[in-house]
């Protein structure tokens, strides 16, 4: 007989939200980011690649048809326009590891203390230099945020040890060059498939294309607790995502529900801290609100695989029993 129930939705939000209003500071790193990107110097890139992508479109117009060409040329607008207020710095925030942001995917050349600074690269060697550093720390400041919230909503919290968060660390550098890789080999074969069917049908390659997203889903969405077990103090990657992997299967209504009730919690509540413009002093309580809500989801995800993780040895237990009772 089963005497541990498997996690539960509610409980595990209610816990998630409690741990993180009775511990307000875990907030603090994505506030701290959301205000660097809001306040801080904006690292502007457009004078570098927008030559380019000019010299880009004038061969296109010389070369392509004039639709394929109006067609390009719509979309390197596009990108020039959207160029002309990115922050490089934006790649602080790093997915799947990294820190929630409002301000990562905001624009806007106004703030309550006046026009940003502006920083302009100029070579490539140091756009590729800002960039990189930016996701490095960007990363580091994601695995600490997740190792903290790791160690804050457990029963009995732990210390910070150096060198758990850095084998942490590498564990989940490991895991999104794994992740990239899977992707790229899924990816490039497919996308051939559905421009083939695509050119003998469009219904056929829109059908492809759904099949292709399908598959990715499948995929990958059961490894979604795999960083949960590296913070929980698994020092193997393999056996982290095969852990993950069998929480979800085993319990798949169950987590297919949580992952849906905090995307639409989350997303949902982002349109209320979006409203104020960036030059309001409104944006922070927009920045604050983000980062409670997001944080406190984080948590939550922490208790649910905490509580799968006990029901699924609940289960292999059992299971084991019965093996040997046969």
């Amino acid at each position: 007989m089963n005497l541990i129930s498997p996690p539960r939705l509610i409980p595990s939000l209610s816990a998630g939200f409690n741990t993180v209003a009775g511990k307000i500071y875990l907030i603090l790193l994505p506030v701290m980011l959301d205000v660097f990107l809001w306040l801080g110097p904006q690292f502007r890139i457009d004078r570098l690649f927008t030559p380019l992508l000019t010299e880009y479109a004038n061969t296109i117009n010389r070369i392509a048809s004039a639709e394929m060409a109006r067609q390009i040329n719509d979309l390197i607008g596009l990108w020039i326009e959207s160029l002309k207020t990115y922050n490089l710095a934006s790649a602080l925030q790093t997915f799947p590891i990294g820190l929630p942001s409002l301000m990562a995917n905001r624009t806007g050349d106004l703030t309550p203390i006046g026009n940003p600074a502006v920083l302009e690269i100029n070579s490539f060697s140091a756009a590729f230099g800002w960039w990189l550093l930016f996701l490095v720390v960007g990363f580091l400041m994601g695995c600490l945020f997740l190792n903290t919230l790791a160690r804050s909503s457990a029963e009995t919290p732990t210390k910070f040890e150096l060198k758990a968060f850095l084998l942490q660390s590498g564990l989940c550098a490991i895991f999104i060059l794994t992740l990239i890789a899977a992707v790229i080999l899924v990816s490039l074969p497919a996308s051939a498939i559905i421009s083939l069917l695509a050119m003998i049908n469009a219904s056929l390659g829109s059908i492809a294309l759904l099949a292709v997203l399908m598959l990715m889903v499948w995929l990958f969405i059961p490894l979604i607790f795999t960083p949960h077990s590296i913070f929980l103090g698994q020092r193997n990657l393999l056996v982290s995502a095969l852990t993950s992997i069998r929480l979800v299967r085993n319990h798949l209504t169950g987590s297919s529900l949580f992952l849906v009730a905090a995307i639409l919690i989350a997303q949902g509540m982002d349109i209320l801290w979006k409203i104020p413009p960036t030059s309001s002093w409104l944006t922070l309580v927009g920045i604050l609100g983000h980062a409670f809500i997001y944080t406190s989801l984080l948590a939550a995800s922490f208790i649910y695989f905490r509580s799968g993780l006990r029901w699924l040895m609940e289960i292999i237990k059992q299971q084991s029993a019965r093996m040997v009772q046969a």
